[in-house]
């Protein structure tokens, strides 16, 4: 045994005799990660119908008017090594291809939804260490700083530790120090550190959803107003009616898409108050209240099979 694992082993059974501070129920923490994972599926899923439908529609308007800006559709590499994005570098994504833009925060949501899962099973591994996991925190908060760094490119964001807190230092590294912190503060301590990065790429979450939805708004209006400009000139009645149906139609897929999105918005804004809560639960020795949050994910798959039901119509 190396004198690394002498003083991880001499915090663990400090910790166990000193701390009088209550360990978080286990139940709350896998039930934090486990509806984070149901987040991450449930959003992946919404967003990939929205997707599809978008993608769709795009292809009949070029097929029925010909008309596009390529340069739209060219990929740009922005920042760092592996960035990139459609359209111009720091373009307005409202000038983009609406399934661009749903494409890019598909991708965005995912790699913050791998962060967050990677946060919640390094807390429930952390919660329960012991001095046969020290390898498995070391890869845990080595695989967290990767993601990290690879939110930051993606977002074009600094993320410094008034943004994240102990997110922008974590690592192998820093392991030793987390535990020492947990043994002398308890553990709500250590995860209020983390809680700054948990409300910053919540936002960056939500704002992902924003960005789509005023995609979804400026494609309506482009859309709308050439059939209320149809309406007025055909005097058809026939076609006319036709006409009316259409603008219906389009009003009925606007207003699902927004259903849609808005609903993945109101779970990433619910994230920090559970986030939060399993703090507030760590101090009282409580089971944590996650039901705010599990509400909104569940809203994501209700939108998601309305979307889907209508979309297969």
């Amino acid at each position: 045994m190396n004198w690394k694992h002498v003083i991880f082993l001499s915090i663990v059974l400090l910790g166990g005799c000193v701390s009088t501070r209550p360990p978080l129920p286990p139940d709350s923490l896998e039930q934090y990660r486990d509806t984070l994972v149901d987040l991450g599926m449930k959003s992946n899923q919404a967003l990939a119908v929205e997707y599809d439908w978008n993608y769709r529609n795009f292809r009949e308007r070029l097929e029925g008017e010909g008309e596009i800006d390529p340069l739209t559709l060219v990929l740009r590499f922005c920042g760092g090594t592996f960035d990139w994005q459609w359209g111009e570098c720091g373009g307005d994504p409202a000038g983009q291809p609406v399934f661009n833009v749903i494409a890019k925060s598909r991708s965005d949501l995912a790699a913050l939804n791998d962060l967050l899962t990677g946060y919640a099973n390094f807390l429930i591994e952390f919660n329960a260490a012991n001095s046969d996991t020290r390898a498995n925190l070391e890869a845990s908060a080595e695989k967290i700083g990767t993601s990290v760094a690879s939110i930051s490119g993606r977002f074009g964001k600094q993320l410094n530790a008034d943004k994240i807190g102990a997110f922008s230092t974590i690592g192998v590294n820093v392991v030793e120090q987390l535990l020492a912190r947990k043994q002398r503060d308890g553990m709500a301590a250590v995860m209020q550190e983390f809680h700054p990065g948990v409300r910053e790429f919540a936002r960056l979450g939500s704002q992902a959803m924003e960005t789509s939805a005023v995609g979804i708004k400026s494609e309506y209006g482009d859309e709308h107003q050439k059939l209320v400009v149809g309406i007025a000139r055909e005097s058809d009645g026939g076609k006319k009616l036709k006409l009316v149906e259409k603008l219906l139609a389009l009003n009925e897929q606007t207003s699902m898409h927004l259903d849609s999105l808005g609903s993945i918005h109101a779970a990433y804004r619910a994230l920090p108050g559970a986030d939060a809560g399993l703090i507030s639960a760590l101090k009282s020795g409580r089971r944590a209240n996650l039901e705010e949050l599990i509400g909104h994910v569940e809203a994501i798959s209700a939108a998601y099979r309305q979307f889907k039901a209508a979309d297969a119509e």
